[in-house]
């Protein structure tokens, strides 16, 4: 298989103010230098974009937000959503700034 785009969208609860928006999607981001393989001890996210949506075809179901993430390859991304502590860590304390959250992959 080859390579994985990771996309999470985000609502945030109507009371967090756009300061802490912008310090959670900074967190976010700065995933792509702090996540460090186990076994390669190097960076494995290929890349991540995020932002606020800017759509206008109205279709959003209230989503406000988007992180996509780009793995070389699905066991990446596994280890990515399902063992690396410092994304679980991140992933930990957004539950009080978040509304809904949603992700699906797909291959790259």
């Amino acid at each position: 298989m080859g390579g994985v785009i990771h996309v999470v969208q985000l609502r945030f609860k109507p009371e967090v103010d756009n300061a802490k928006i912008d310090e959670l999607l900074a967190s976010l981001k700065s995933l792509k230098t702090r996540c460090v393989h186990p076994d390669t001890k190097k960076n494995y996210i290929k890349s991540i974009r995020l932002g606020r949506d800017n759509s206008p075809e109205e279709l959003q179901n209230g989503y406000t937000h988007m992180v996509v993430s780009e793995f070389e390859s699905a066991a990446d991304r596994d280890y990515y959503s399902l063992k690396d502590p410092i994304h679980l860590a991140l992933g930990a304390g957004l539950p009080p700034f978040i509304a809904a959250l949603q992700v699906l992959d797909i291959e790259a």
